[in-house]
């Protein structure tokens, strides 16, 4: 298995790293998907926030992919660079150095397809970053103590932990080297079983480069 080096905080510094020094990046799911709850430009101030906007000022060069043209259209406009695409099937016709999807990978109705597809616009040398809920979570567990049911994402159609992602990494042709767990609040009366088990983590995030 991967060995999971780390618990972090923060995602950003571990992904920075494959985003400078002039590296083609493409970044997946630039915009939130939660059509219900919000307006498109809602939905950018949330996520452009949280993980495009950092990557956009450090690689001002990124291209972001949505399925979402209202919310690409608003990022267009705010200066990012954008296009609509269906990660499982589109074809841009260029290679990437690093390839982003924060996640994404369980939004989506065929996760193997979707690798199989980011494989054809990786460079042999690229790195895929991926990262996603973990279904093991113990605030998860904490809910579902006290109202029945966990939280899960309305979009939300599959669940990944660190062992079958390895596994759909590996059939889907890619080498896992490198992943980590993230725990980005401390949020101690409903995660103290991450202190023990880091396997209890909010979310983990998994790095693997096209098999030689």
């Amino acid at each position: 298995m991967t060995r999971m080096i780390r618990t972090v905080t923060d995602r950003f510094p571990i992904i920075e790293q494959y985003i400078r020094g002039g590296r083609e990046v493409m970044d997946l799911g630039c915009v939130d998907s939660r059509p219900a709850r919000h307006d498109a430009a809602a939905r950018i101030e949330y996520k452009a926030n949280l993980l495009h906007k950092r990557i956009a000022e450090v690689n001002k060069q990124t291209l972001g992919v949505d399925i979402d043209p209202e919310g690409v259209r608003i990022l267009n406009e705010q200066g990012y660079h954008a296009i609509v695409g269906n990660v499982e099937e589109m074809d841009l016709g260029r290679k990437f150095d690093t390839i982003i999807a924060g996640e994404i990978i369980e939004h989506l109705e065929n996760p193997g397809r979707f690798l199989r597809n980011m494989h054809r616009h990786l460079k042999p040398d690229g790195v895929i970053i991926v990262s996603t809920p973990n279904p093991f979570y113990s605030g998860s567990a904490w809910k579902i103590w006290r109202y029945g049911s966990p939280a899960v994402h309305e979009d939300h159609m599959g669940w990944q932990d660190p062992t079958t992602l390895e596994q759909l990494f590996r059939r889907t042709g890619f080498e896992p080297f490198e992943g980590y767990w993230i725990q980005p609040k401390p949020a101690l009366l409903k995660t103290w079983k991450r202190l023990l088990r880091p396997y209890f983590s909010h979310t983990f995030m998994m790095l693997a480069r096209p098999k030689t």
